[in-house]
């Protein structure tokens, strides 16, 4: 009974522990393996000792070898076929000669600064070859960079560390095995290669009859593709001894590139598993981790870090990614940034668990799982800053051509609201499934682009990025939250906005608070395009010299709530979209100009009251709205029903365009 009441509290320590540090990354924006290494160590048995992985006995590898596959798993599912093969060639030569590169070298630099012996050395040479998606993904989330940079670094580090781990196996081998011949390593790989490849094939493919059948029913779906990616592990690694990683992978890159319609659910729950798996895995490995070997090191460990980050890995980019294929930015931003993560971690304790137990190598398997800890530590305490500093170093952050924002559906509000967006010098895209809505926007010399607002491929095509502002102002409220929903996980957009009609009182603040609401609160979406339809409505910008203006803009938002609505404020040429709904007077506090959308008539009345204070009144001209006007006494159902915003609304639709409408696209 002691015993398992001492296995129970380590389990609960640690859970607690890795959530802990789950939150501390979240509300810091830092990727959680900095937090989940040090609550490991500062808690493990070698230091305040609340907690002991020897605990789990053998069980600990288990845990290891099946989180480590569920990881990948689920980075396999995650990665997008066709962006790879967008980006092929870059990832293709990170994969081989860039992990020559690192692998070699990191080897020589090792056993030259540390004296390591050349066994431990190669070893280890081949362990830093990874990256890892459990560090790229939550550094990404919180960094700007091109689309291309991102889909490099998360494929690379998907890919490699299925690599990574194989080779690292085969120097455990030749270790174990002196005097091994090539021939018989490469042979070992070829069999592991298609034993993992073809498991992994056979399990994505059943999967995929799984996630597309009613063989099971939903409840239990992701219950059944979890138990058949552990059954896929266990029997590659019945055949072949460290093939399991590689069927896993292979198994979510099958029934990712299935492309299944209905595979969110599937992948949010693999994400919440695998953010569980890592925060315990993590805390526990770190917690078993010698730190009398990491002292011992001292700068000579920091200086084989300092070289990976430094040296090895730029020289790896520079010999894999040409020019031709990335722009220097992008390359100096991809040879900067290479963290290594959980799979690095779980290889170098397995591995040093095997090296102790061979004679005259127990040295060594301390030196070499505390360098691999070291490395990870200081290449993710890098990572973080250069997320940060890159950015903007290179460009990133005040570039011109990345100020963009897409407005998805095509009317009349929309419209006035791009047109004001694009000449404070945004660019401006229209998203709308049909094609004829988007003439309009042209007319008006903003582009735009024709897709699915639910298509996660549409807002691709449109150039949509993490710093992208998203608008939702479709007559769907259902429509926009998905749009919000769909940009935030697919993009990192932070805070896009959405225009509904009816929002509970707490929505935006309480509940869904990372969504901005457009105006502040519900609005007509149907009347206000009706009023732009007809020339009744318009833009008005006010600036806010002292505080009688901004008692004034607090007056009308909150009395007129139907002729006056809160469009932005601007922090010099940024839109600002927020606004708290229960103290608008007080939050003008913070807002040099302000938008407003208002009435004609009103507006004209603001801008006379305006101008008689001597502020600064611009009245934005009307929008150019060649359609038909709705006939009096039609509601919103009329406007939501002549606006499709699914893609079985817009074909039909668009059947009734004419047949020799031109080619669609960005314009």
């Amino acid at each position: 009974m002691h015993g398992n009441a001492h296995l129970l509290e380590t389990v609960a320590i640690v859970i607690s522990l890795g959530i802990g540090a789950q939150v501390l990354a979240e509300r810091f924006k830092i990727p959680a393996i900095l937090p989940l290494l040090l609550l490991g160590m500062a808690f493990g048995p070698q230091a305040l000792g609340l907690f002991d992985p020897a605990a789990l006995g053998d069980g600990l590898e288990v845990l290891v070898k099946i989180g480590v596959a569920i990881i990948l798993f689920e980075g396999g599912l995650s990665l997008d076929p066709l962006q790879l093969r967008r980006v092929g060639a870059p990832v293709r030569n990170l994969l081989t000669i860039g992990v020559l590169v690192t692998g070699v070298l990191s080897a020589w630099l090792a056993h030259a600064v540390t004296g390591m012996a050349w066994s431990a050395a190669a070893l280890f040479g081949a362990i830093v070859t990874v990256t890892g998606p459990t560090v790229i993904v939550p550094l990404l989330r919180h960094m700007i960079a091109p689309r291309r940079v991102r889909t490099v670094l998360v494929s690379e580090g998907l890919i490699v560390d299925p690599i990574g781990a194989v080779l690292a196996y085969l120097v455990l081998i030749w270790i174990e095995r002196t005097g091994t011949q090539v021939e018989a390593l490469m042979s070992e790989l070829l069999v592991l290669a298609a034993v993992g490849a073809g498991v992994g094939f056979i399990a994505g493919s059943l999967a995929r009859v799984i996630a597309t059948t009613r063989l099971v029913g939903r409840e239990l779906r992701n219950l059944v593709i979890l138990a058949l990616l552990i059954a896929a592990f266990v029997l590659a690694e019945a055949q072949v001894p460290e093939s399991g990683i590689l069927a896993s992978v292979v198994m979510g890159l099958t029934l990712s590139a299935a492309r299944v319609p209905d595979l969110e659910p599937l992948r949010s729950f693999k994400e919440q598993l695998t953010v569980l798996l890592i925060s315990v895995l993590f805390v526990l490995l770190s917690g078993q981790l010698d730190l009398g070997a990491v002292w011992d090191l001292g700068w000579n460990g920091l200086l084989v870090a300092g070289g990976l980050i430094l040296v090895i890995r730029p020289l790896s980019v520079i010999a894999s990614v040409w020019p031709g294929q990335l722009d220097w930015r992008e390359r100096t931003l991809l040879a900067l940034t290479a963290p290594r993560g959980i799979v690095a971690a779980a290889v170098a304790s397995l591995s040093a668990i095997t090296l102790r137990e061979l004679p005259g190598m127990a040295e060594s398997a301390a030196t070499l799982e505390g360098l691999v800890y070291l490395v990870i530590l200081v290449t993710g305490t890098w990572a973080t800053a250069m997320a940060v500093i890159l950015p903007r170093a290179l460009g990133y952050v005040g570039d011109p051509s990345r100020r963009m924002t897409v407005i998805v559906g095509s009317n009349a509000l929309s419209l006035a609201v791009g047109q004001t967006l694009a000449k404070a010098g945004r660019k401006v895209v229209i998203i709308d499934a049909v094609a004829t809505k988007l003439d309009a926007a042209r007319s008006l010399e903003l582009l735009a682009s024709k897709g699915d607002a639910r298509d996660a491929g549409t807002y691709e095509r449109a150039g949509v990025e993490r710093d992208t502002q998203v608008l939702a102002l479709t007559t769907n409220d259902e429509l926009n939250l998905l749009v919000a929903e769909l940009v935030r996980e697919e993009f990192g957009v932070e805070h896009p906005v959405v225009a509904l009609q009816r929002p509970s009182e707490e929505f935006g603040s309480k509940r869904r608070a990372w969504i901005d609401l457009f105006g502040g609160r519900g609005i007509a979406v149907g009347k206000w395009i009706r009023w732009f339809e007809g020339d009744q409505a318009t833009a008005v910008t006010l600036e806010m010299a002292d505080e009688q203006a901004r008692l004034t803009v607090g007056e009308l938002l909150q009395e007129e709530r139907e002729e006056v609505v809160f469009l932005c404020s601007w922090d010099g040429d940024e839109p600002k979209f927020r606004l708290e709904l229960e103290s608008d007077v007080e939050e003008l506090d913070e807002f040099g100009e302000v938008t407003l959308l208002a009435l004609r008539q009103r507006g004209k009345e603001i801008a006379e009251r305006f101008a008689g204070d001597d502020e600064e009144v611009v009245e934005e001209p009307p929008t150019t709205w060649e359609g038909p006007l709705p006939e009096d006494g039609e509601g919103e159902e009329r406007q939501a029903a002549a606006r499709p915003s699914t893609a079985e609304e817009a074909a039909e639709a668009e059947a009734s365009d004419d047949a020799g409408e031109p080619e669609d696209g960005r314009s």
